[in-house]
C-alpha cells in the first residue's frame, strides 16, 4: 500500500528547491532517475524505492484545485499553481513521515499547502469504515 501527498506550491519549484526538500526527506536516501525525468525516486542504502516525486505541473484552470481537494485546502492558493505528487511506498519505514518531511520542506521553500495536512494524515493511518488510504 503507498501513501500519497500532494505539494501545492505558489511558484514553480526549481531544482534547489527540489533538492533541498529531497535532503529534508532523508539525507541518507540516494536519488534515482526514472521515466525520462518525470518521475524521481528516494532510495534507500540497498537501492529500494521509497519515494516517488513527480515532476511538478502547472494548475491553470481556475477552481481545479477546489475540485479535487475542497476548499479547505483550496483557500489562498493562487491560480494557477503548481501541483507536485509524492508517492511513498508502504514496505518503508513511516512513509507518511516521508512523504510530509518532503512536501512539508518544498511548501517551506515556495509557498503553499500540503494535501492531507499532517493531522489528517495521521488519523489516516488507520483504514477508516468503508475503505481508507
Amino acid at each position: 500500500m503507498t501513501y500519497d501527498v500532494v505539494a501545492l506550491v505558489r511558484r514553480a519549484p526549481d531544482v534547489r528547491a527540489l533538492v533541498d526538500a529531497m535532503v529534508d526527506a532523508g539525507p541518507e536516501l540516494t536519488v534515482v532517475g526514472a521515466g525520462e525525468g518525470a518521475v524521481i525516486r528516494l532510495c534507500d542504502e540497498s537501492g529500494r524505492g521509497l519515494l516517488a516525486i513527480e515532476s511538478a505541473q502547472q494548475v491553470e484552470v481556475p477552481g481545479e484545485v477546489e475540485r479535487l481537494l475542497g476548499g479547505h485546502t483550496a483557500a489562498g492558493m493562487p491560480d494557477p499553481c503548481w501541483w507536485v505528487e509524492a508517492r511513498a511506498a508502504g514496505s518503508g519505514p513511516d512513509p507518511a513521515g516521508l512523504a510530509h518531511r518532503f512536501a512539508d520542506s518544498l511548501t517551506r521553500r515556495c509557498g503553499g499547502t500540503v494535501w492531507p495536512p499532517r493531522a489528517a494524515a495521521e488519523s489516516a493511518a488507520a483504514p477508516a469504515f468503508g475503505g481508507g488510504r
